[in-house]
């Protein structure tokens, strides 16, 4: 069985991998994106400063096995940043091993790294898998979101 190792940057070359993860998240969340929005977020995601971060998750063969996509933004209650950990995703193959703890531990020690105040965020009410991480690493703070269309 291959192990988790090691959480990294997404490189160039980890395009088509990154891809495929992201799409296996977007189908258990039931979306399905066009074709450009894959280009422009991969774009984003390799900016030297751009507004979406991305971390990976290795197995000990250097395989990508799970991502991570983030931001920083101001907050209105403090003269610090928040970073909001966006998607999140292990390969199914490598559920159980530490991989989701060790990506949102990389994307914690970024924001302390940048001096934000808190990281946060959002999952489906009925995603208990995930959910039974999060309540053992996290604080449920009892916000529901609600999404306005425009």
């Amino acid at each position: 069985m291959t192990e988790i190792s090691h959480v990294t940057p997404l490189e160039p070359a980890d395009h088509a991998r990154w891809t495929e993860l992201w799409c296996a998240y977007l189908t258990f969340y039931e979306t399905a994106l066009p074709a450009e929005v894959y280009a422009a977020t991969w774009e984003r995601i390799l900016a030297p400063d751009g507004a979406i971060r991305a971390l990976g998750v290795r197995a000990a063969d250097g395989t990508l096995v799970g991502i991570t996509h983030y931001l920083v933004h101001a907050h209105s209650w403090s003269t610090g940043e928040v970073c909001y950990l966006q998607d999140l995703f292990v390969d199914e193959a490598y559920r159980g091993r530490g991989g989701a703890t060790a990506l949102i531990a990389g994307v914690a020690e970024a924001a302390r790294a940048r001096g934000c105040f808190r990281l946060y965020w959002t999952t489906k009410e009925d995603n208990m898998r995930a959910r039974r991480l999060y309540d053992l690493i996290a604080r449920f703070n009892g916000f529901i979101r609600y999404d306005y269309p425009l």
